[in-house]
């Protein structure tokens, strides 16, 4: 099986993590009209959205190395 993220372009990784840091912004605006139960469950994807956009940064950052 071939490793799909061969055939992605640097363009490509940088739309990705882009999205992934968008989305994050996105739950975190949304957080302010729930409830604090809900607000902690939006945090939480946040933090994994932001935190896989930082690792998928980091390794392409190390890919052009």
């Amino acid at each position: 099986m071939t490793d799909p993220s061969a055939q992605l372009t640097a363009d490509d990784w940088r739309r990705i993590v882009d999205a992934l840091r968008y989305l994050g912004r996105d739950l975190h605006h949304r957080s302010f009209s729930v409830t604090s139960e809900r607000r902690e469950l939006l945090w939480e994807e946040m933090d994994r959205c932001l935190e896989l956009a930082d690792r998928l940064s980091g390794a392409r950052l190390d890919q052009e190395d």
